[in-house]
């Protein structure tokens, strides 16, 4: 289960729901959000530095092989 399906299923919970307890399924929402950003953030920041390691591993063991010649 995801964090779209979990808000998904407070969101239902929250419409059935009044007081207090409405109140806390809305702001345990904005904290799945919340969440979900910076994870997202920082996949993104993750990948990107991943992909530039991988491309910098295969120019060095290219030009160490000589498959690719250096520029």
């Amino acid at each position: 289960m995801n964090i779209r399906d979990l808000v998904g299923k407070i969101e239902e919970i929250e419409r059935e729901s009044t007081g207090k307890a409405r109140d806390m399924c809305w702001d345990l929402i904005n904290e799945l959000i919340e969440i979900d950003l910076e994870m997202e953030k920082g996949m993104k920041n993750f990948n990107r530095k991943v992909e530039k390691d991988f491309v910098e591993f295969l120019m060095t063991e290219g030009i160490k092989s000589g498959s690719i010649g250096e520029a």
